[in-house]
């Protein structure tokens, strides 16, 4: 009986370590690219941090009253309408990493950019909500 609890535990650790090792601001970046890529904006829009998803979420609705409730689109679909595939990244690597923060570097057709990353209780996330409050 020991045995089976002692299994059972180590497994249970190793599952819970294996999943963390994949959580990262590159590794999420980097499913967030691919999900654009592909064009599953559901996926991509779960990858923004949640004050992003509110920004846009709050954007929707006004668009939404605007038309007098003929606009039925999702917040994730007016987000993504009209974005041109992404370049193909050719390196994604992070510039500085304090707690819940991090700030990743990402290069695409030569051309470098930053982009803010916050840690929430699902992982890491992109963090746009800055940039769209203006």
């Amino acid at each position: 009986m020991r045995l089976s609890a002692m299994l059972l535990l180590v497994c249970a650790l190793l599952g819970f370590v294996g999943c963390r090792g994949t959580d990262s601001p590159v590794a999420a970046y980097t499913a967030f690219h691919t999900h654009v890529r592909k064009q599953d904006y559901k996926k991509a829009y779960a990858a923004l941090s949640q004050p992003t998803r509110d920004v846009i979420d709050a954007q929707a609705q006004k668009l939404k009253e605007a038309s007098g409730g003929s606009l039925k689109a999702e917040p994730y679909e007016l987000f993504f309408v009209n974005s041109a595939t992404p370049a193909d990244v050719t390196e994604v690597t992070v510039v500085r990493e304090e707690g819940d923060a991090a700030t990743v570097r990402v290069l695409s057709s030569g051309q470098a950019r930053e982009v803010r990353m916050v840690r929430e209780a699902s992982g890491w996330k992109i963090d746009l909500s800055d940039s769209l409050k203006q």
